[in-house]
């Protein structure tokens, strides 16, 4: 509502919100959101350091995703720069694939979808033919891809 609101407080306000403590991490994922809807072009900075984050723990459920990555990827999408961070999921992902780490690859195969960034299609071809022969992770791959490609095409 913050940044709905498009106030000339709301960054500040927002950008004090990310350090805030909070369970699993709400109170940096409603700052990232919040900044989402501002659009405010600072909040790229803002992303790009919660993107680069590798050391604040992430939860992942089922039925909700609570890893504060991901609303950062999409607040960089939506500032329209995602070419800037792709090369560093990319390369994440790679090491991923390379430790075969299939939560990193899954969860970086997210944060591609998110930025949706065309270059994004070589993890798949890399990962399609790494486990070309796991029925499992093919399945889910292709469900993914469908995502990307959906995604690309906005």
């Amino acid at each position: 509502a913050l940044g709905k609101s498009k106030s000339p407080k709301a960054f500040e306000i927002l950008f004090q919100l990310m350090e805030k403590p909070s369970m699993k991490s709400q109170s940096r994922i409603a700052a990232l959101n919040g900044l989402r809807e501002l659009g405010d072009p600072r909040g790229f900075e803002i992303a790009m350091k919660a993107l680069s984050d590798t050391q604040l723990p992430r939860w992942r459920l089922a039925t909700s995703n609570w890893d504060y990555r991901v609303f950062a990827a999409q607040l960089i999408a939506s500032l329209g720069k995602s070419e800037e961070v792709f090369p560093i999921i990319f390369k994440r992902f790679k090491n991923s694939l390379n430790e075969n780490d299939i939560d990193g690859i899954f969860n970086n195969i997210v944060l591609i979808n998110t930025l949706a960034h065309p270059k994004g299609q070589e993890a798949y071809d890399l990962v399609k033919e790494k486990y070309k022969n796991n029925t499992t992770i093919m399945s889910a791959i292709t469900a993914f891809e469908e995502q990307f490609k959906s995604s690309i095409q906005k």
